[in-house]
């Protein structure tokens, strides 16, 4: 089933630089999370331009090791090479992307790296406030040289380049993908890692997936003997470490002169601590591996060479260099599970779909002809609607011809995240930026954006206050405060001492008619029942619990 001619299964081949260590390349499989495919070649790097020294040696041996591996040298392959410019950056909302671009160059162009080099960059949003107008985001930047002989290399070879990113963001997925920190990942917590590199040591402070915060700090570990490194590390993380509190601190080291298990010792940190050594201490694998994988082999595999293989990962920042997101969106497919299976969906298999697509609805355009026939006989009122109904699809069918067959999948996966998106905004409004004095009675959401919320409260004022805090979640809502009325009875749902004589106020904030709201309409004795029903008191008796609005279920239609 789902065999369609001309349908390849094409893997993401990891490839990843790292000074000292040379190239490695990966294969991981994401169902098992295991690697099941690694390799490594020893090539110089080049500390004083940031970039490798000799792109011929570059080359070989990675046509040295796609043989070894039995790759094909046409698979997608995503690299990573060591930081050259890694920052974070506070921009208005209003600046374009070429504005963005411009910044972020003007930043790069501090470091004497770019004072002879055109930087090339890649960005992603941190935050939004659209409170100040203000976006924050993090940034990574390359040389533009250095990213051109890297494409002509990949070219000869004949691979199929999707991705080029930063060591840095690559880390840190593969720490996910290892589950190293797995417990703090999936309870939302804070947690530190401290990456200690030859020149330099870097923190990264993350909240779950997401990273809000990073240092790096210039610190050249050889010009030091052997007690004096770990002290001078030491020294200088212990001024740094309190500005991040966490649950955490991972401690990983991809420097020969520094094992983070001694390094451990000595740092003072009053949670957990946890190490990696991706250098000669290294002892044993923190990820799985397939029996043909040595266990030399895989206690030397790097968490850089484990981001660059799961760069579809969207739990956590991708910075690619080759464009926004996992990879470069001609050139990396998206995957699906059937049957136990990995799907890969490449044009190929959207185009027999599509196809397939197509023949179904001719079908239908078949049968409805057929019915046009049969009902010849009935009124025309019942006949034009039935040739309304045929002129509909075949507008459809032309319009997916005019796409060459294709189903646009991008643009469905994209409405139905945002969707999700919107509709998670306001779920999240229940539980936050609620007024002491306003209590929900009702709620609705369609497609996301149609909303609508019931309540009351004993003040206007909290009701405004409540109607704001809403625009402020989803500012492009159309949201409006479209019943604000006196409400006269008794009320016993509310957790609060109200006296007999204070106002209570009905309010609706809205953008669509709910199912309570149509159902009121058409039933006016209901409408008032509802609404006595939503605010009974009895007067001069105690308070009763609070009751939970009442929530109608997401039309996910």
């Amino acid at each position: 089933m789902f065999n369609f001619a001309g349908t390849t299964h094409k893997q993401i081949i990891g490839i990843s630089v790292t000074p000292n260590i040379g190239v490695e390349v990966i294969q991981t499989d994401r169902k098992s999370n295991q690697v099941i495919k690694y390799g490594r070649r020893f090539i110089e790097y080049n500390f004083s331009t940031r970039e490798i020294q000799d792109y011929g040696a570059f080359k070989s041996a990675v046509i040295d090791l796609f043989n070894e591996l039995d790759i094909n040298a046409k698979s997608n392959v995503f690299l990573t090479l060591p930081n050259v410019h890694f920052d974070f950056m506070n921009l208005p909302l209003i600046l374009p992307d070429d504005g963005i671009n411009t910044a972020i160059s003007s930043k790069a162009e501090e470091s004497y790296i770019f004072k002879r080099v055109e930087p090339i960059s890649a960005w992603l949003d941190v935050n939004v406030n659209t409170n100040t107008e203000t976006r924050h985001i993090i940034y990574s930047s390359f040389q533009k040289t250095a990213i051109d002989e890297i494409k002509d290399v990949f070219a000869d070879i004949g691979s199929n380049l999707v991705g080029i990113e930063s060591a840095y963001s690559a880390i840190l997925r593969g720490i996910y993908f290892s589950n190293l920190c797995s417990q703090e990942i999936a309870e939302n917590q804070s947690w530190n890692v401290l990456l200690i590199n030859t020149n330099s040591y870097a923190i990264f402070s993350l909240v779950g997936t997401r990273l809000v915060d990073y240092q790096e700090v210039p610190l050249a570990i050889k010009s030091f003997s052997y007690e004096e490194a770990y002290q001078a590390i030491t020294t200088s993380v212990s001024q740094i470490l309190p500005n991040y509190p966490a649950r955490k601190l991972l401690i990983v080291s991809q420097a020969d002169d520094i094992c983070a298990e001694v390094l451990k010792t000595q740092i003072i940190f009053d949670e957990k601590i946890e190490t990696i050594d991706c250098n000669k201490y290294a002892k044993k694998p923190f990820v799985d591996v397939a029996p043909e994988i040595t266990s030399k082999e895989a206690s030397s595999i790097t968490l850089s060479a484990i981001g660059a293989a799961n760069s579809q990962m969207s739990d956590f920042l991708v910075l690619n260099i080759l464009g926004k997101g996992a990879a470069a969106q001609q050139t990396l497919y998206a995957t699906f599970m059937f049957m136990d299976k990995e799907i890969l969906v490449t044009p190929d298999l959207i185009r027999g779909a599509s196809y397939i697509l197509s023949g179904i609805i001719a079908l239908i355009i078949i049968a409805l002809v057929g019915l046009s026939m049969m009902v010849s006989n009935m009124s025309s009122k019942e006949l034009q609607q039935i040739k309304n109904r045929t002129t509909s699809i075949e507008g459809e069918i032309k319009a997916l011809t005019s796409q060459d067959g294709f189903a646009d999948i991008n643009s469905i996966i994209n409405g139905i995240i945002l969707a999700n998106k919107q509709a998670i905004s306001f779920y999240d409004s229940l539980a936050s930026d609620i007024p002491s004095n306003v209590w929900l009675t009702y709620y609705y959401n369609q497609d996301g954006n149609k909303v609508a919320v019931e309540g009351v409260s004993t003040t206007i004022n909290d009701i405004y206050g409540y109607y704001k805090s809403l625009k402020v979640l989803s500012p492009q809502s159309s949201i409006k405060l479209n019943r604000l009325q006196v409400v006269t009875g008794p009320l016993d749902d509310i957790d609060a001492n109200i006296n007999d004589n204070q106002k209570m106020f009905d309010f609706e904030i809205a953008n669509v008619q709910s199912p309570k709201s149509q159902k009121a309409a058409q039933d006016p004795n209901s409408q008032q029942a509802n609404k006595n029903n939503a605010n009974p008191r009895q007067s001069g008796t105690s308070v009763a619990p609070p009751v939970l609005p009442r929530l109608e279920p997401v039309d996910m239609n």
